[in-house]
């Protein structure tokens, strides 16, 4: 019996390289071996805006990189975007392997958009990201940053349906898996929490910062992530004031910020800060001085005051335990000063009084 040896893959490159020699090899490029097998379409002219006026130059050879990209383009136009999305592929593997950055960040924004395209938004997800790590000054950002914010969008629609679902009281079961093309494996939400700051951090001045903000905040907000929403919400505000989504980012963080503080035990920084919004919103957002938000920012300023006069009024009652009467002297009278009219200083008041008669009898 004859045996039969089957050549293949680099042991076929290996026999190629020692049959015909290297002269023969270096010349079968490795870019022509990986290059996908799609027509191309003849590059069409170009039009360059030249002393102002348009003049038509003519167009890239084929074959080299200018002239397949001007080609992979026709394939895009013509709505070809799994061919198209082949050929970017390619395209910018080689240019980045050839040193051509122009090309290769050209090709980069063309594979994205041809996976956009396709509603492959995972993939365009991370060929957006990875044109933007190359070139953070890329002359596509503004368009890449806005679809990043239309992929977070889609992914945040199993979030919105849940919140849906809560308001009207129905049952829901949220989706662990996703096996669409549209969505992540698993991690929906944080994947598009990720990619909306993302788009914040590449662009916090820009037209859709105040709109990342928002969604971030909105979402560790329904999560009862209190201190990532009150971060999210205080920055739109500050960083933001003339944004139409201030106001009520105003309002939102104010709340976070109280809900931030479980009791009076804990450490009041956060009712400072929020007493310190309040003022804010009373004076520079009309849009808040309607009867109901200024009802709501009075209900809010007085249970702050309120739960400030607890934490003073326990941390004399335990001066008072410990036996430190000066102390709780010291801060019985701070609560009935600072906090009159609340029930915190009627009780400090009796504290004072028996402190009084304490000291009456015992003596000097």
């Amino acid at each position: 019996m004859r045996a039969c040896l089957t050549i293949s893959g680099p042991m076929y490159l290996c026999l190629v390289w020692g049959l015909t020699g290297c002269q023969q090899v270096s010349s079968f490029s490795w870019s022509e071996l990986t290059k996908p097998r799609v027509e191309l379409p003849p590059p069409p002219p170009e039009k360059v805006f030249r002393a102002g006026h348009w003049e038509e130059e003519p167009a890239p050879p084929p074959g080299t990189l200018a002239g397949d990209l001007a080609s992979a383009r026709v394939l895009f136009q013509r709505g070809e975007y799994g061919n198209a999305e082949k050929v970017f592929s390619w395209l910018a593997d080689r240019a980045e392997r050839e040193k051509e950055p122009n090309i290769f960040e050209e090709a980069l924004y063309w594979l994205g958009e041809s996976q956009f395209a396709q509603r492959k938004y995972p993939a365009a997800r991370m060929t957006y990201k990875r044109l933007l790590d190359k070139f953070p000054n890329s002359r596509f950002r503004s368009e890449v940053i806005r679809r990043e914010v239309e992929i977070a969008e889609n992914w945040l629609e199993d979030t919105r349906e849940e919140l849906r679902a809560s308001e009207q009281g129905r049952w829901y079961l949220p989706r662990i898996f996703h096996f669409e093309k549209e969505k992540p494996l698993v991690g929906v939400e944080s994947n598009a929490l990720s990619t909306l700051q993302d788009a914040y951090l590449q662009d916090p001045t820009g037209p859709l910062a105040p709109h990342c903000l928002d969604r971030l905040a909105a979402v560790n907000f329904i999560r009862q992530e209190w201190d990532d929403a009150d971060r999210y919400y205080t920055l739109l505000a500050e960083t933001h004031p003339r944004s139409p989504l201030a106001p009520a980012a105003l309002r939102r963080a104010i709340e976070a910020k109280v809900n931030s503080v479980p009791g009076p035990e804990y450490d009041d920084t956060k009712l400072a800060e929020a007493r310190q919004l309040i003022d804010t919103a009373l004076r520079k957002y009309p849009e808040l001085r309607n009867p109901e938000s200024q009802a709501y920012l009075q209900a809010t300023l007085s249970a702050i005051h309120d739960r400030q006069a607890q934490k003073d009024y326990n941390v004399a009652e335990f001066y008072r335990r410990t036996g430190l009467l000066g102390s709780a002297y010291f801060y019985y009278e701070l609560v009935r000063r600072r906090y009159s009219g609340t029930r915190w200083a009627q009780l400090a008041e009796e504290r004072i009084q028996e402190l009084r008669q304490r000291v009456e009898k015992d003596g000097p």
